[in-house]
């Protein structure tokens, strides 16, 4: 961390955190870096570094922070938590892991700002998958529902996949039993609820909607900078 920008950090936030969650081999190279102000709801699960570990590779609480209200993020983690790589999350994001869940993220993950994380079974992001500010990703209903014909009940539990290279648009809800094929842009404002890939959407597919359903082939969206220079001068 460079002393220019020491005063960016929340430095208080970033040492606590990583010599509570992280063996001191670990902590002491500070991978996870907090910026903006952070509220610890619960520190008790685990957390866990796959790979390379370098200083800041997982910054929290900066990405978005130049379009949204700055809002303090919010971290509750009873359950695992596992990294694969760098990873963004922006400000005024929500993360909490119940008891039994698991959370784990991929290689270059972004989670826009004002997001909301809750894991009480399985969430999985694949590599270089970027979701957009004010997303919610939730893998349980949060209660059970009963079928009064036949008193049976539903589970209020279900998991999440999201595949390598996709790209969830801003105000996306991402719901239990939600999986995505690999390189799947979703559509700004619509609702996930189904296994896509057993659906037969094929990678390279624009979902959307409320449910989202199938809208495109063939598209994926250009992440590469030197491509996207390439493609205003096209334009300009």
């Amino acid at each position: 961390m460079k002393l220019l920008n020491i005063f960016k950090y929340n430095i208080i936030h970033t040492i606590h955190f990583n010599f509570k969650m992280l063996p001191f081999k670990k902590a002491i190279k500070l991978p996870i870096i907090f910026k903006r102000k952070t509220r610890f709801n619960n520190l008790k699960g685990q957390l866990i570094i796959n790979g390379e570990i370098s200083r800041g590779m997982i910054i929290i609480g900066d990405y978005h922070s130049d379009l949204l209200t700055p809002l303090f993020n919010i971290i509750d983690i009873k359950g695992k938590i596992i990294f694969n790589g760098p990873v963004q999350i922006g400000c005024g994001t929500l993360i909490r892991v119940e008891k039994n869940g698991i959370l784990e993220f991929g290689n270059k993950n972004v989670i826009g700002g004002n997001s909301k994380i809750f894991c009480e079974n399985s969430i999985k992001i694949e590599d270089y998958t970027r979701v957009g500010w004010e997303c919610q990703l939730f893998d349980t209903n949060f209660h059970y529902l009963k079928n009064t014909k036949d008193n049976t009940y539903i589970d209020k539990l279900g998991s999440i996949t999201l595949g390598k290279n996709n790209w969830i648009g801003n105000r996306t809800s991402i719901m239990k039993n939600t999986c995505t094929p690999d390189y799947t842009i979703v559509a700004s404002n619509s609702i996930c609820n189904k296994d896509y890939v057993k659906s037969n959407v094929k990678p390279e597919s624009v979902i959307g909607g409320c449910p989202a359903e199938l809208i495109a082939l063939n598209k994926i969206r250009v992440f590469d900078r030197s491509e996207e220079l390439k493609i205003e001068n096209i334009f300009s």
